[in-house]
């Protein structure tokens, strides 16, 4: 009777063990898919990006695009470098 209790036990746990990896598993499959998805809508916003540079002729309206649509801007304090050595405000 004993041996028959360890078994079912034994039993219990391997059902357990095998439900928590496989619902794991289904989250990393699912966190995968919602990555890749994000990468290829990212993807695809930069080569859109790009070829709207490329239309750009004057440099007013390139200089627009980057402050506007990507949020660029000037550099400035420790953004400086050369070769040789590195420019600072201070």
């Amino acid at each position: 009777m004993k041996n028959v209790l360890i078994l079912i036990g034994v039993g219990f746990i391997f059902l357990a063990v095998f439900a928590t990896s496989r619902f794991y598993v289904i989250q990393i499959t699912m966190q995968s898919d919602k990555l890749n998805n994000e990468y290829k809508r990212l993807l695809n916003t930069s080569m859109r990006s790009d070829f709207e540079i490329e239309e750009l002729t004057s440099l007013k309206r390139l200089e627009k695009f980057a402050f506007d649509t990507l949020n660029l801007k000037y550099p400035a304090g420790e953004d400086y470098e050369s070769g040789d050595k590195k420019y600072s405000q201070r």
